[in-house]
């Protein structure tokens, strides 16, 4: 149980079932669609958990291994060569609020297992900079990478860095800081903007849980969790039996019997677009009693609902904000005020 937990709070693949699989690429291999900065902003030192990292010139052939990394990437301008792929999504591989930012020639999409990524599909595409922020596997990766190109790690610990951070670091280390600084301001603008468009948000108490195909329930219940914190941002509240249920880390599995702490102001479900999961669990009389479930503040949300809101990164939160948080706040809006 402790590494479901583990995985889930990390976004993992095994926790959210979600594949990641390798695209087929060619031999013609893309450059970056921008340089990383200015010859003059170099070299640039990063310093970060597993080491310090020193980029000599501007970059040319990025690898970002971690969505935040690419997504921080592509919102600078600044196309990689190499990618992680992400599965279940839309049919090719991209995010919906990643894909429009790709031009030119497609990234190689890259494959992670349990043991993290192909080394030898990564050396195949000569990069000269991996960004690897949000790589849950890095601990194991990190030696091997580092002789490959100068290699960039988290600054706390796997999946405990914030978008906000993984951005900065992501902007210094391609020579790009006053840029990153401003593309963090505007996303959080438009955070602090939910508020004021969607009133019905503030102070309403939240759930928000994944469905594992044997009915028990993962929960978020850290303040500190990436997906918590966003909600949080909207003006939403983490309430406090959901941060006393038991268990180490940023999540707890519940099985049915124990759905009752569910009741909230909003319930934000996921299934992995599971429809058979979905109609069990709702189908189920303990679930649909709740008077959250009655009174219409129940959503399930569709893997492109869910995924962006598990894993904020400057280009998945203002496409949270712009297609998520309306549907949010109509369920919030079906909450009678005390």
């Amino acid at each position: 149980m402790r590494t479901t937990m583990r995985l889930l709070a990390a976004t993992a693949t095994l926790v959210l079932s979600l594949g990641l699989a390798t695209a087929c690429g060619g031999d013609d291999e893309p450059d970056a669609g921008s340089s990383g900065g200015a010859a003059g902003s170099f070299p640039v030192t990063v310093a970060h958990k597993l080491g310090t990292t020193t980029i000599k010139s501007a970059p040319k052939r990025i690898v970002a291994l971690g969505e935040v990394d690419q997504d921080a990437l592509l919102a600078l301008g600044v196309q990689p060569v190499g990618m992680a792929e992400l599965t279940g999504v839309q049919a090719d591989g991209l995010a919906p609020w990643s894909a429009p930012k790709i031009t030119g020639a497609r990234p190689k999409l890259l494959k992670a297992g349990e043991a993290g990524f192909n080394l030898e599909e990564i050396a195949a595409l000569r990069p000269d900079l991996v960004l690897a922020g949000g790589d849950f596997a890095i601990d194991k990766e990190y030696g091997k990478l580092s002789k490959l190109a100068p290699t960039v790690a988290y600054q706390t610990g796997p999946a405990e860095d914030s978008w906000q951070a993984i951005t900065l670091q992501t902007a210094k280390a391609i020579g790009k800081p006053d840029e990153g600084g401003k593309l963090v301001a505007d996303v959080e603008t438009k955070i602090a903007s939910v508020k004021t468009a969607h009133p019905a948000l503030n102070g309403k108490k939240f759930a928000f849980t994944s469905v594992f195909p044997s009915g028990n329930i993962g929960v978020m219940k850290s303040p500190d969790d990436t997906s918590v914190k966003l909600l949080s941002q909207f003006g939403m509240v983490l309430p406090e039996p959901l941060k006393k249920l038991p268990g180490q880390g940023f999540a707890a599995e519940l099985s049915m019997e124990k759905v009752s702490v569910l009741n909230v102001d909003v319930l934000l479900s996921h299934y992995n677009d599971d429809p058979a999961t979905q109609k069990k669990f709702e189908g189920n009389k303990l679930f649909a009693d709740l008077p959250v479930v009655k009174r219409g503040s129940y959503v399930p949300l569709s893997l492109k609902e869910f995924w962006p809101l598990r894993t904020p990164t400057p280009l998945a939160v203002p496409y949270v904000v712009d297609q998520v948080v309306p549907k949010i706040a109509k369920a919030a809006g079906a909450v009678r005020p005390a």
